[in-house]
C-alpha cells in the first residue's frame, strides 16, 4: 500500500477530498488520545468517544463497501 493510497481515488488516481478528510480527521484524533495518554489525562469517556468515532467510521466506511460491492454483483 501506498502512502497515497490515503488520499487518491483508486479509480482515477485524483485526490480524493472525502479521503483525505477523514485521514486528517483520524490522525488529528489519534494524536490527541496519544497526546492525553502521554499526559495522563486520559479517562473512560475519552476511550469510548475516541474508540466510537475512529472505530465506528472504520466499520461505516466497510459496511458501504460491501453494500455497494453487493449491488454490483446483482446487476452484473
Amino acid at each position: 500500500m501506498r502512502l497515497a493510497d490515503l488520499f487518491t481515488n483508486p479509480a482515477s488516481g485524483r485526490l480524493s477530498h472525502s479521503k483525505l478528510w477523514a485521514n486528517v480527521a483520524c490522525a488529528t484524533a489519534t494524536g490527541m488520545f496519544v497526546y492525553q495518554g502521554v499526559a495522563g489525562a486520559l479517562t473512560a469517556e475519552v476511550w469510548l468517544i475516541y474508540l466510537g468515532v475512529v472505530g465506528g467510521y472504520s466499520a461505516a466506511r466497510s459496511w458501504i463497501a460491501s453494500r455497494r460491492d453487493s449491488k454490483e454483483a446483482s446487476n452484473v
